[in-house]
């Protein structure tokens, strides 16, 4: 009877762990909304009997995205570059009425592979949103704001490239759908640019496509 071949155990890679990590974290907490939708399906994303933590608002909610972010800085003479695995935003809003809303979240773009090192942006973001109901329980958004971000730049190889800490405020823009699928929870797709302040670059956008859930309170 021939001999059998020891099995090899393939090793992830940090940032393969990390993104896979993340897409079950995110998996399972968008199927617990899911499992409690009600039978109706008919739902309100506004209601204003429902409190806000934000000032002057009704109808708040809190949210959670993960996505893929894209550094729009350049990446230098020598050294391969690559874009982070995965972004997060984590944000609480209220409504002002039916169609406007007001958010303040952070946002980290993760690290990007530039010039032999890392480089990483994250910031604070405040942003007035624009709702357009569209279709039943689907509504489109636009958003508009400023990002105070702060960012820093590691490069272990003598590329030219500058490295260190930098920190200011950008504007901000992005678009997006909701979907109410209770009166509680929506699924969200997002786009959004933020632009960050990087030494020896200066300022340049950052931008992430991403999908998250919404919870209102």
């Amino acid at each position: 009877m021939p001999a059998r071949r020891p099995h090899r155990t393939e090793v992830m890679k940090p940032r393969t762990l990390y993104a896979t990590l993340v897409a079950a974290a995110f998996s399972s907490l968008a199927s617990l909304p899911a499992q409690a939708q009600m039978a109706s399906g008919t739902t309100s994303a506004y209601d204003s009997s429902r409190s806000s933590l934000l000032p002057y608002t009704r109808n708040g909610y809190i949210g959670l995205n993960v996505g893929k972010p894209h550094y729009s800085v350049p990446c230098g003479p020598v050294g391969d570059c690559d874009n982070p695995s995965a972004s997060a935003d984590v944000y609480v809003g209220g409504m002002f009425n039916r169609y406007a809303s007001i958010e303040f979240g952070y946002l980290h773009m993760g690290d990007a592979d530039r010039g032999g090192g890392e480089t990483r942006a994250q910031g604070l973001n405040l942003s007035l949103v624009g709702h357009a109901p569209v279709w039943s329980n689907l509504s489109l958004y636009g958003k508009v704001g400023t990002t105070y971000g702060r960012t820093n730049v590691e490069r272990p190889l003598a590329v030219g490239l500058a490295t260190g800490h930098e920190s200011g405020w950008g504007p901000s823009y992005g678009l997006g759908a909701t979907w109410d699928f209770s009166n509680n929870w929506s699924a969200v797709l997002d786009w959004q640019r933020n632009k960050f302040e990087f030494a020896g670059v200066g300022k340049e956008w950052v931008r992430a496509t991403s999908l998250g859930v919404r919870y209102r309170y």
